[in-house]
């Protein structure tokens, strides 16, 4: 389903580095990047890679990289719940964070919050001062545009290179390998790495210098979460008007009002689930790096704001372990009315990714749950 195929290490060296030598007269751009890219697969072929985070985006990471053919992976986690199933792929589990990225080529993070990375890179045995220099760091995690900026510079100054890239798409892109990684950093570093972030996600797309990536990103969730809010009212508006929901939600998904968002979330409505795979807590830690944002560069966010309420609202009546999906349950209990519906019990979606980054989205009602994790790509 990718617009391109994926290769193993050793069918990458051969390909780029045949495009990559023998060249007489001076190179075109595509040529020049193949010339890079070869050079950056030779180089890091054999050298260790170092992930932080073991959870769903780390995991995805390590995962990627061992099945493209790269040996040394070590991953670490304070938490071993996917250990056992990382080690039967081949990644190594490291026991430290520090030990994970000792002496790595690339460092791969994956965290929640942006505590959690300057933690892990700067407290005790930090990594800017485990890493060697030469090394590259690649942050997935979604933090905040200013720390960003400022580790940036603290790696800058130990000969590391640094490059913010949290990804977007959601669960059932990400376990499908079509994930888009929002790039801010130096265009000589992507692309050095850029061949290691092909073997887990599908796009690969600069934004600009460190703390651009940041800022689209959240804006993302912000927009998910409007997305959410506002999916859940309409329905509920169907629903009392007496329109049968499955009838509304082919209806809307067919038309100008449709987004990726009411496809792969109404049907959690419907389901009960609320559960996307992903938390409130995480989704309102995101808001409040937005509504940061807008505070800096006195940007009014009225829509933003009311959304975020909701969002907190919920969070305090559900719990923070409830799924970012939650919020038109307020909805549910305010009127009284549930938007449980009959036909989504096992529902689930596969994923088409069209070229140029559009996604198209196949229902199936007849082989998930109807809750997180329900794709068949």
């Amino acid at each position: 389903r990718r617009a391109h195929r994926l290769h193993s290490v050793d069918t990458m060296l051969t390909r780029a580095t045949s495009r990559a030598v023998g060249a007489v007269a001076p190179a075109a751009p595509r040529d020049v990047a193949s010339a890079r890219a070869a050079r950056s697969i030779v180089s890091l072929a054999g050298k260790r890679i170092g992930v932080v985070g073991a959870g769903q985006i780390g995991s995805a990471v390590a995962n990627g990289l061992r099945k493209q053919g790269f040996k040394d992976v070590r991953i670490f986690d304070k938490s071993d719940r996917n250990r056992a199933l990382l080690e039967s792929r081949g990644v190594t589990w490291a026991g430290s964070a520090a030990e994970a990225a000792d002496g790595a080529a690339v460092l791969f993070t994956a965290l929640p919050a942006p505590p959690h990375v300057k933690s892990v890179m700067e407290t005790g045995d930090g990594l800017l001062d485990v890493l060697p220099s030469g090394a590259f760091w690649v942050d997935h995690s979604t933090t905040d545009k200013n720390e960003a900026i400022r580790l940036h510079g603290e790696a800058a100054a130990r000969g590391i290179t640094m490059l913010e890239a949290p990804l977007t798409g959601g669960l059932e892109l990400l376990r499908a390998g079509l994930m888009t990684v929002l790039v801010g950093g130096d265009k000589e570093a992507l692309a050095a790495v850029q061949p290691l972030m092909e073997s887990y996600a599908d796009t690969i797309l600069r934004m600009g210098d460190v703390g651009t990536a940041s800022v689209v990103k959240v804006v993302t969730n912000m927009l998910a979460a409007v997305h959410t809010v506002v999916s859940g009212e309409a329905l509920m508006l169907c629903k009392r008007q007496g329109v049968d929901l499955h009838a509304a939600f082919d209806g809307i998904r067919a038309s100008a009002g449709n987004s990726y968002v009411f496809e792969t979330e109404a049907p959690l409505f419907f389901s009960g689930s609320f559960d996307p795979g992903f938390t409130l807590e995480l989704h309102c830690k995101d808001l409040d790096l937005g509504r940061q944002l807008a505070l800096e560069s006195a940007t009014p966010l009225e829509v933003m704001s009311l959304a975020e309420q909701l969002y907190r609202r919920a969070m305090v009546k559900y719990g923070k372990d409830a799924g970012s999906s939650t919020p038109p349950r307020l909805t549910e209990d305010d009127t009284g009315t549930s938007l449980k519906t009959p036909g989504f019990d096992k529902w689930c979606y596969s994923i088409e990714k069209v070229s140029g980054g559009s996604i198209g989205v196949v229902h199936d009602y007849e082989n998930g749950t109807g809750g997180a994790g329900n794709t068949t790509a």
